[in-house]
């Protein structure tokens, strides 16, 4: 690289960008104090850049240093001679390097460029390379590049990276141990040995598809993970890093232990990055815990960088609440009735890490006490005040009660953290206009006023109830007079119960079209769906209304008026008639009078018939069931009727067949499954249209109010123009909608008989965050971007998907999820989970209604459109979306590839 020129110094505390070809990611500029800068970052490496970790690490340690226009251009390869920089570097020999004096000349297979001559002949000198493997390798190299300017290759680098740190006798023990990549084969005999140290002292690992690539080309943020995470195994660490046992943590300061039991302080910077020993993933400060082994690196006293090295407490730690304190014999006497003796210098946070003094601590406090099993003393070195005594009164939202333990989780209105406090059989807690009501009467979701006194809940103001869904099963023992409640025995729990029925309850009996409440009875097995305490469903489990399809009348006696039919197996039936039953005949009722002079031998007849008794009869003119047979070639065509009936027809003429969403259909576009409707003509022996019944979730896309047509897509995202003109249409709650009531991006559950449709349901998805999940009841607690709660009970059926593709599982749903909720067609219960990602605005665009954002990654989506109803806002503070400017730094949440939520 012509351009390319190392630094010559590092003044004062300042971090330049690393120069040598390492990998490095963009981190924000710390000013510490007025007159040093500390650079943790490159303009050119975006802070969530998987490299960041290592890439500031390296850059604070002055290993790696950026380009002369301050980039890092961490995914441009690493060339060999900028390898050997960034090592000798990290192993504390650039005062070998600037000593000195003399040039070194490199054979012609080994030349480099002027600013890396001193790194290579240290290197050389130190036994990182050799000049005899380097000439062996020159001779088998193809690249017309010089030596210190080749990409180096990651087999090259683990080789350089092992020797760095000591560990070639590692490398030797396995130089002849097959590595278990894919790609073993194409390792070096040579470097083999020093991939599987760098494998096992975890220095590197392999690619997902199993393979080391060994000849691939290492990149400069590549190079930054290989000697960051190296680091842990060199006998000295670099001049700017420190290892140790913490010892104290504070939101100002971070304190350490060496092994030898000297003790040091450093400065916090606001701005100060902490990693974990698991991932890569930055974590918060008080993830950290006294006498975690943890390395830092720091310039002029104030830590920038701090990592776990172990995990593992070394401490002995009392809990409980604070009895009383004596500050003259430094004695902290807890709720077991013991003593424990303080240090005088004994360190005081709270939770998060936040210094406190001593005195302020006040009894009823729930505190934690801890002393180092690494330092021998009696005396505890550190108090963590874990909660204070909490006398409050605020609203939030109920995320979890649990009754047995008398125990209740709010989430602060105020604050958006959750709060958990006991309550006792006193509790008091009462609607808003102050009458009492019992502890059942509160759910999960409920908005509340609560009171807190010495950190118990003394009095709940149910403000909002959440709409609360269950299922309940049981016997039917009683339907009141005015039907307005039911009683029954439930299958479980408490053996009597009453529910009142919702104004719109429906009711379904299995062959029963258009049930009511009316046509239940005691003794009947029932499902009740429960909202908000009010029955809206009813579904009958165990009496079915026994339907006899397409049965020849035999005779009728219309004086004992017995009729005697013969069902299509050959099976007669008796049946004795009645004053009562319904007769209808080509869609008109009639009376009693003329059934025996309407409906004579040799007709067929469609019988409805409830414990033995009919209770209706209409000609046969139309069959409806599903498909199970279509043969073209001998023209038979057989349906399952929902009675269990197979009825089979000679199809004696080609008959019309309508399809939903297909005009022109014929016959082949039937297929074994359908649920169609057999016309019949009117003497009953042929054939003359076959009309599907489908019902299907769409999603509306376009709304003609004038026209009284919609536009929506189905699954496939395939479009269809539908009519809704003399359609019912029913809203969510099952009251009657109309055409203003079909929203934009909602959901329409369109039933069709052919081509038309014969009703139209609108879906009303839930959409909101998660405030509370129950795994073990498969419920959500969902708060829409109204504030509303709202309890949903997934029951067994139902899927989970991660915005509306991958299948997750309801176990990995989490509070702050949020997440879109509704049944599809067959009542299967979706949940789509948006997971929030965090963006950079780069535009709004108020004609399109769209957003752009800057893209992290190549190929990544930059472009969205807006959900009609999103929520933009600032904390509790709702904003506008042309609120958000170019820059701005936002969580974005999408589900069905719109934006649903912007979060400031």
């Amino acid at each position: 690289m012509k351009n390319k020129k190392l630094a010559s110094a590092i003044v004062s505390s300042l971090i330049v960008t690393s120069l040598a070809g390492t990998t490095v990611t963009a981190a924000e500029s710390v000013n510490t104090t007025s007159t040093s800068n500390v650079k943790l970052s490159f303009p050119d490496v975006k802070s969530d850049y998987w490299g960041i970790r290592h890439i500031s690490k390296l850059a604070l340690e002055g290993i790696i240093e950026g380009y002369e226009d301050g980039a890092y251009r961490a995914e441009n390869s690493v060339s060999q001679q900028d390898v050997l920089i960034m090592a000798t570097r990290m192993m504390g020999l650039q005062g070998d390097v600037d000593a000195m004096t003399s040039t070194t000349v490199f054979p012609d297979f080994m030349l480099v460029d002027n600013y890396a001559r001193n790194y290579v002949a240290i290197a050389l000198q130190k036994g990182l390379i050799s000049n005899e493997e380097e000439k062996v390798r020159s001779q088998s190299d193809k690249s017309k590049d010089k030596w210190g300017q080749r990409k180096a290759t990651r087999e090259w680098v683990a080789e350089v990276v092992i020797r760095a740190i000591g560990k070639a006798s590692t490398a030797q023990s396995l130089s002849t141990t097959p590595t278990a990549f894919k790609d073993n084969n194409d390792i070096s005999s040579t470097t083999l040995g020093f991939v599987n140290a760098a494998v096992a002292l975890k220095v590197v690992d392999g690619f997902e598809d199993g393979t080391f690539q060994p000849k691939g080309a290492v990149t400069r943020a590549q190079m930054a993970a290989f000697l960051s995470r190296s680091q842990k195994e060199l006998a000295t660490l670099p001049s700017r890093a420190v290892k140790g046992y913490m010892t104290s943590l504070t939101s100002g300061t971070i304190g350490l232990m060496d092994k030898d039991g000297n003790t040091s302080t450093y400065k916090l910077s606001p701005n100060t990055v902490f990693f974990g020993n698991k991932n890569d993933t930055a974590i918060a400060a008080n993830t950290l815990q006294e006498t975690f082994e943890v390395s830092l690196v720091q310039v002029n006293g104030t830590a920038y960088y701090v990592e776990i090295i172990s995990d593992e407490l070394q401490l002995d730690i009392h809990e409980g609440k604070l009895l009383k304190l004596n500050m003259s014999s430094l004695k902290a006497t807890l709720d077991d009735y013991e003593s424990y003796d303080l240090a005088p210098d004994v360190a005081v946070t709270d939770a998060d890490g936040r210094g406190l003094s001593l005195g302020s601590i006040v009894n009823g406090s729930t505190i934690q006490l801890r002393k180092s099993k690494i330092v021998k003393t009696d005396k505890y070195t550190s108090i963590i005040v874990k909660q204070v005594p909490v006398n409050k009164t605020a609203d939030g939202a109920i995320q979890t009660l649990n009754k047995d333990a008398m125990q209740i989780t709010l989430l602060d209105t105020v604050s958006g953290q959750p709060e958990t406090y006991g309550f006792s059989s006193s509790l008091i807690a009462t609607l808003p206009d102050n009458s009492l009501v019992d502890i059942n009467s509160i759910h999960v979701g409920d908005l509340v006023e609560y009171t807190v006194k010495n950190s118990e809940i003394v009095k709940i103001v149910i403000k909002k109830q959440a709409d609360v869904g269950v299922s309940v099963e049981g016997t039917l023992k009683d339907l009141s007079d005015d039907k307005t409640y039911l009683t029954i025995t439930k299958s479980v729990g408490v053996p009597i119960a009453s529910y009142f029925l919702a104004d719109n309850v429906q009711v379904r009996i299995n062959g029963l079209a258009t049930a009511s409440i009316y046509d239940i009875a005691p003794g009947d097995q029932l499902k009740l769906d429960v909202l908000n305490n009010n029955v809206t469903l009813i579904t009958v489990t165990n009496r079915s209304i026994d339907n006899l399809y397409f049965a020849k009348i035999d005779s009728y006696n219309p004086t004992s008026k017995y009729l005697t039919v013969t069902d299509n197996t050959g099976n007669p039936h008796v049946y004795k008639m009645t004053d009562t039953v319904s007769i209808s005949y080509a869609g008109t009722t009639l009376p009693f009078s003329s059934f025996n002079s309407t409906f004579t031998a040799g007709k067929y007849v469609d019988l409805l018939v409830s414990k033995n008794t009919v209770t209706q009869i209409k000609m046969s003119s139309q069959l409806d069931g599903a498909l199970t047979q279509l043969n073209l070639q001998t023209n038979d065509i057989t349906l399952k009727t929902d009675s269990g009936q197979n009825l089979t027809f000679k199809l004696t003429y080609a008959p019309q067949v309508e399809l939903a969403n297909k005009p022109n259909s014929t016959l082949s576009d039937l297929k074994v499954g359908d649920n169609v409707s057999l016309l019949l003509s009117f003497d009953q022996g042929i054939v003359t249209k076959i009309v599907t019944s489908k019902t299907a979730l769409y999603k509306t896309v376009l709304t003609n109010v004038n026209s009284k047509q919609i536009t929506v897509t189905d699954e496939a995202n395939t479009s269809y123009v539908v009519s809704l003109d003399g359609v019912p249409i029913v809203k969510a709650d099952q009251s009657v909608g109309s055409m203003s009531d079909v929203a934009l991006d909602d959901y329409v559950k369109l039933t069709f008989k052919g081509l038309a449709v014969v009703k139209a349901e609108l879906i009303s998805p839930v959409r909101g965050k998660v405030t509370a999940v129950n795994a073990a009841s498969a419920s959500l607690t969902v708060q829409d971007f109204s504030g509303k709660s709202q309890v949903i009970n997934a029951g067994s059926n139902y899927s989970v998907k991660l915005n509306g593709g991958v299948a997750w599982s309801f176990t990995s749903i989490k509070v702050g999820d949020r997440v879109q909720v509704m049944k599809d067609a067959t009542d299967k219960m979706i949940i789509q989970v948006a997971v929030g990602s965090k963006r950079e605005v780069d535009s709004y665009n108020n004609v399109v209604n769209q957003f752009y954002f800057k893209a992290t990654s190549s190929g990544e989506k930059t472009a969205y459109s807006i959900f009609p109803r999103a929520y933009f806002h600032k904390g509790a503070d709702v904003v506008s979306a042309a609120s958000f400017a170019a820059g701005d730094q936002v969580t974005l949440y999408v589900l069905d590839d719109k934006i649903v939520e912007i979060e400031k």
